[in-house]
């Protein structure tokens, strides 16, 4: 597993980005536009989409993006998805929200790396972003956390959060590596230490059932884990 060797080169999140720029936005919804949540295309191909939650609230989608209109007032532009990558202008928050993912040859093993950071609407780093890593069934998230969420099986997922306030230690990456190498042979061994290590060391340690599904007792997980065989 490779994800633990690109985490260490410490890629970093962009300081400064240059905002796209926003095409001419579509008219804002009128009377002359039919309301409706399953959507309504007009002739020349823009869709107009009554929001789910609030009806005052509609989203337009064109060839330039998604708009969405409080009423006469644009509040928010996302840009086309292009090679992965995105960026959500948000006029009422005066952000935007970089939503990217790269797909990186490591060594003979493809590692989608994704990036979330907020800007200001000039381009200037707000916070100080998340990268995510995720390859064969393994997604490692750097940003005010770290995360590790393991797919173990279609039956139990393991999901790890240390804490925001402390900087993972060494030892703690180095049993994340050395977890991903044994595990990968088929034993469930290291898995189960490295829940009991990072519970003990204060991280929040969560299993599910199913994959990704409500989250279950730990003991729980454990013996579903250590029933999993190796």
């Amino acid at each position: 597993m490779k994800i633990f060797e690109i985490i260490e080169a410490k890629p970093p999140v962009a300081k400064k980005i240059k905002p796209l720029k926003m095409p001419t936005p579509p008219k804002a919804p009128d009377a002359t536009i039919p309301r409706s949540r399953d959507g309504y295309t007009t002739d020349n191909g823009i869709t107009y989409k009554q929001d789910k939650y609030d009806e005052n609230i509609m989203h337009i989608s064109t060839g330039g993006g998604d708009y969405t209109f409080d009423g006469n007032r644009l509040i928010k532009w996302t840009s086309p998805r292009l090679q992965g990558y995105r960026q959500i202008h948000d006029f009422v928050r005066k952000t935007i929200k970089v939503d990217a993912d790269t797909t990186v040859d490591a060594g003979g093993e493809d590692v989608l790396v994704s990036t979330k950071a907020v800007y200001d609407l000039e381009g200037n780093l707000q916070n100080g972003g998340e990268l995510g890593f995720s390859a064969g069934g393994v997604g490692v998230s750097l940003g005010d956390e770290l995360k590790v969420d393991q797919v173990i099986g279609d039956n139990l997922s393991l999901h790890i959060r240390f804490d925001p306030n402390k900087k993972p230690s060494e030892r703690q990456v180095q049993a994340l590596k050395t977890m991903q190498q044994k595990a990968q042979g088929g034993s469930k061994q290291p898995l189960i230490d490295l829940a009991l290590m990072s519970k003990n060391a204060g991280a929040s340690v969560t299993f599910k059932s199913p994959e990704n599904g409500p989250a279950i007792p730990f003991n729980q997980g454990v013996e579903m884990l250590r029933q999993a065989g190796g």
